[in-house]
């Protein structure tokens, strides 16, 4: 069985539009993410060999997402070298400093409740 160069053509073709659409749908999620912390700038970390190792998926989830989003909101996407491992700590280290801040925030409020009493 001989490969012909259309053959090669079309593959290449369903290849692009494959990567293409994922890209756009990671896009979809990220910058609806973004939309709802409304911050002006926010660093997005990512993972993953395709990020990492396809030549054009960057550059399409980069230009998807700025579409999307509203001028005023400003993005950069990171490449995290050990996602799995360090994404998790840093999960956890941002949800128990959330959490410490819910609580002082609290406390304060219930201080200052005691003090105009």
């Amino acid at each position: 069985m001989s490969v012909s160069q259309t053959d090669c053509a079309n593959v290449a073709y369903v290849c692009s539009v494959v990567s293409n659409r994922a890209a756009h749908m990671v896009a979809a999620g990220i910058a609806s993410l973004l939309k709802r912390m409304k911050k002006p700038y926010v660093t997005v970390g990512v993972d993953g060999s395709v990020y990492r190792f396809h030549p054009t998926f960057p550059a399409a989830l980069d230009q998807k997402i700025d579409d999307l989003l509203d001028e005023n909101v400003e993005f950069q996407l990171m490449l995290s070298e050990d996602g799995s491992g360090r994404g998790a700590a840093l999960v956890a280290a941002v949800a128990t400093r959330m959490k410490l801040e819910s609580q002082a925030h609290v406390l304060k409020l219930q201080m200052d409740k005691m003090n105009a009493s």
